[in-house]
């Protein structure tokens, strides 16, 4: 079962960031402390990520939502990248910052418009 939640915690990484992104995430959390790498690839990503209940393309949306909402900047950055790797359109992602903005305020509003334009706008 373990193999399999590993297995199924890549495959959801490479396609949320790609190849190299989770080698290199991988390889920094492994030198951090390879237990909790190992449980957040299998536990996270191949468990809670992996379930059938929702499309991972939901999954980034709501993931996206809690971040900015929790005003967690370089998270969010890095999910929204993910999102729109996972199919998640630009206007969507935009319609989340304007929804989450009215619950959470307008500073979580700017940051979430800050990592919206990282993301879609990505250095060369």
């Amino acid at each position: 079962m373990s193999d399999d939640l590993a297995s199924k915690g890549r495959e959801i990484r490479t396609r949320l960031w790609g190849q190299s992104a989770f080698e290199s995430a991988e390889a920094y959390l492994e030198k951090f402390d390879p237990g909790f790498a190992k449980h957040l690839n299998e536990q996270l990503f191949g468990g809670v990520w992996g379930r059938p209940g929702l499309p991972t393309a939901a999954r980034s949306m709501i993931t996206v939502a809690v971040l900015m909402a929790l005003g967690r900047g370089a998270e969010l950055r890095l999910h929204m990248r993910g999102a729109l790797n996972n199919g998640v359109t630009e206007a969507e992602l935009k319609e989340i910052i304007v929804h989450v903005g009215h619950y959470s305020g307008v500073p979580t509003a700017v940051e979430g418009i800050r990592a919206f334009a990282d993301a879609t706008n990505p250095p060369p």
